[in-house]
Order: C-alpha cells, then structure tokens, then sequence
C-alpha cells in the first residue's frame, strides 16, 4: 500500500526521531555540517520543505549553538587547509524553488546566515525536465538568482534537467554537469564550481559520475548522505544533512549533533 504524502511525511518523522532516540547514541559531531533544505513553503507541499517559522527556529539554534558559514568556507577549508570555527554549519537549497528567493533568503538575511542554491539550470532556461522529475512549484528565475548571487549566496549547479544520473549513458551525464556549470559561469560571471548531484543517493550517482564531475571541472561534489565533513571526505561525494519538514527541533538538533548519523545506514539499505 502506498502512503499518502501527508502520512508518509508523518511516517519519516517518527521514523528519523526513533532512530535517533534508539539507535543514535550521545552524539559526536566531528568537523563540520553541510544541511540540505528544499523550499520553504506557509503549506509545504512536500516532505522536503520547511515552513518559515521552522526556519526561523532552525536558524536560531544554528546561530546560538552553531557556527554559520559559507559552503565556500567548508570547500576552502577541505581542499586548501586553514582554519573553521568550532560547529560550523553550512546552509544549502536544492532545486532552486522561486521560494528560497521569497522566503528563505530574507530568514536568512535577517540572521546573517550564509546559503547556497544549487539550481538547474536547463529548467531555468525553459527546457524539458527529465521524466523522474516533477517540481512541485516555481523554479527560481535567472534575475532572482543574479539577485541572490549579488546579496552573497553562493550558486552551485544541479545539472541541466535534474536525471538519475546512474541511470544515463556516460555522454549524456558528462553533458548534463558540463553544461550545467558552464551555462551557470557565464550568466554569473565568474566559475561555478559546486555541484550537487540530483536525488544525491549512492544508487542514484555512480562512481562513474563522480569521476565526471571532477572532469567537468567541478571543485566539489555533494550526496545527500547525513554525516560530517573531514579532512579525508571525498571532495567529490561530500555529505548533506537533508532537512525535512517532519523533523522535530529534537531532531533537527540531533542532526547538528551526529547522533542522527545512523539515518545514512537506514536510507543506504
């Protein structure tokens, strides 16, 4: 039988707050965080959105018990050394829904929280989706992004129709990183080199796709895989700590904490 949207959101929070609870342990956040939001809807129309006052909360413990910083910190951090404040946290969006430019940014902008929108960037030009794909509202359009960009948000590339990577012959998965990030670079106008991979799961990007995304010239690559960064991360398979709109704030801080770490071995099986 299949669960209705509403109760399978339902379902996923009291799944992630067991686990936690019976199998997370103390919690042991090592190096830091990477959270992956979707939109931010009043009526979220999705397990994958937050409303704002979620946000504003969320937000809130990232600022008080965290450390908020830019993706670009943590890349910088990982591949060239240096120096992270303790907890750091990283903010980021996939998809790139009208949303994050309506509702997150202006959250985000009032706590001086730093984001990233990963966006894609053929449905912005107007192209065909790839069929596993159905966006639930609008997509960001190229001022909003420009917009975003301007006020500070890093973009990132979510390739050009959003596929199963796994799933398309070498060429056309070269093709959908490529000239994702190559279309992003020359409307920015500078290199865009952050991906994150649509789905974002072990089945759905090979290792074959990682290798194509570093030959597309990409810097970083993220999969929606809880847990936290370290020096020795594949810079190529990077984990985001997917947020969804059933997670309690016990929850929420559990994934800060690590002790929701074991929700990666459930979703790998």
């Amino acid at each position: 039988m299949r669960l209705r949207p509403t109760a399978r959101r339902l379902m996923k929070g009291v799944l992630r707050e067991a686990a936690a609870v019976l199998f997370g342990g103390p919690g042991h956040a090592v190096g830091p965080r990477i959270l992956c939001y979707h939109g931010v809807s009043e009526n979220p129309p999705d397990e994958w959105s937050v409303t704002p006052a979620q946000l504003r909360e969320q937000m809130a413990i990232v600022c008080g018990e965290g450390s908020p910083v830019s993706l670009q910190q943590i890349v910088d951090w990982l591949l060239d050394g240096g120096s992270l404040p303790e907890r750091a946290i990283a903010v980021t969006f996939d998809d790139g829904y009208t949303d994050v430019y309506h509702q997150a940014a202006p959250i985000l902008g009032k706590q001086r929280v730093p984001a990233t929108a990963f966006v894609i960037s053929g449905l912005v030009d107007g192209k065909s989706r790839d069929d596993s794909y159905h966006p639930s509202r609008p997509l960001l359009t190229w001022d909003e992004i420009l917009s975003l960009s301007h006020s500070g948000w890093t973009i990132g590339s979510h390739t050009l129709s959003h596929p199963v990577l796994a799933q398309q012959t070498p060429g056309e998965s070269h093709r959908e990183l490529l000239e994702s990030r190559q279309r992003l670079s020359e409307v920015l106008g500078y290199d865009v080199n952050l991906l994150a991979y649509p789905y974002g799961t072990r089945r759905t990007v090979s290792q074959r796709d990682r290798r194509l995304a570093r030959d597309a010239g990409y810097r970083a690559a993220f999969l929606v895989a809880i847990g936290s960064v370290s020096r020795d991360s594949d810079r190529f398979a990077l984990p985001l700590c997917k947020v969804l709109g059933a997670d309690s704030l016990w929850v929420f801080r559990s994934s800060l904490s690590g002790q929701l770490d074991v929700w990666r071995r459930i979703e790998d099986r």
